[in-house]
């Protein structure tokens, strides 16, 4: 069974709305408030300045860095296809990089990794670290799925379910713990008290491992029972609690047409911003 609550949170660029299915999955829908402010702050994370967009969404109001132009050159690398390629690392990129600003907002007491800046990168697309009360322990990692796609379904019961069920047997253990101490690590300063290696140990228990699928889908998919069925299997790749696993979409209807005209948009933003001092 499903139910949106109706629950809503605004980050200025995007709304965020839960949505529990059962005992399958818990998760939310991403709708765009302001494509403007969100192509801004795409345009930011592109130009390497993520922890500004993360003061922002925290609500700290902060000038933004100056941008120089090798910065900007390779922020609109990032965002550009070349001739002769195809636009699908690009749009993941930016799906990736809307994806960390829904997470962000999304829980508080939480650390999540910065995107990276290379387009096709191996690692995961992206972490958070949840941590407890007192910010000295980690309750759980949550390992994301993030997929700019014309085909939700079949990318989800192919890609996605392949690789968390590599998770869930242990895989790439190894690049895991290796993440999550460097996550802590950067942000020792925040969290003086947390064991860093403790912190690290907790993630070798299956339990602690949560996934986070963010998947674009169309309009057919955005009724509940649709959107439920999406998903269908999550609790079979990933038993344990409904805790272990969070659905998100975001509707975007012709999506390859859609990130086009967002990437132009980011482009302007970085071009507005370029400072050759």
């Amino acid at each position: 069974m499903s139910a949106s609550t109706g629950y809503s949170q605004a980050n200025m660029s995007l709304a965020l709305t839960s949505v529990t299915h059962g005992t399958l999955c818990h998760g939310s829908r991403w709708v765009i408030a302001d494509e403007d402010d969100l192509a801004a702050k795409v345009a930011q994370i592109a130009l390497g300045q993520s922890r500004h967009v993360a003061a922002i969404l925290s609500g700290i109001d902060k000038k933004a860095p100056a941008t120089r132009v090798a910065a900007a050159k390779g922020a609109i690398k990032l965002l550009t296809v070349e001739d002769g390629k195809d636009a699908y690392h690009r749009d993941g990129w930016i799906f990736q990089a809307i994806s960390w600003i829904a997470a962000h907002r999304d829980y508080s007491g939480a650390v999540v990794r910065a995107p990276h800046a290379i387009l096709a990168h191996k690692g995961f697309d992206g972490m958070q670290l949840k941590l407890d009360a007192a910010r000295e322990e980690i309750t759980a990692v949550v390992i994301f799925e993030d997929k700019a796609t014309v085909n939700p379904r079949s990318t989800i019961t192919g890609d996605v379910w392949m690789g968390i069920r590599a998770l869930e047997r242990g895989e790439r253990m190894p690049e895991l713990i290796q993440e999550t101490g460097a996550i802590l690590e950067a942000n020792q300063l925040r969290f003086p008290k947390m064991d860093i290696d403790a912190a690290v140990e907790t993630i070798l228990w299956d339990e602690a491992r949560y996934y986070r699928v963010a998947i674009t889908a169309d309009d057919s998919h955005d009724d509940d029972d649709d959107r439920e069925a999406l998903f269908k299997g999550f609790d079979k790749v990933a038993p344990g609690g409904r805790k272990r696993r969070q659905a998100e979409t975001m509707c975007i209807l012709k999506l390859r047409d859609w990130m086009k005209e967002f990437a132009a948009k980011a482009i302007k933003y970085i071009e507005n911003w370029r400072d050759d001092v």
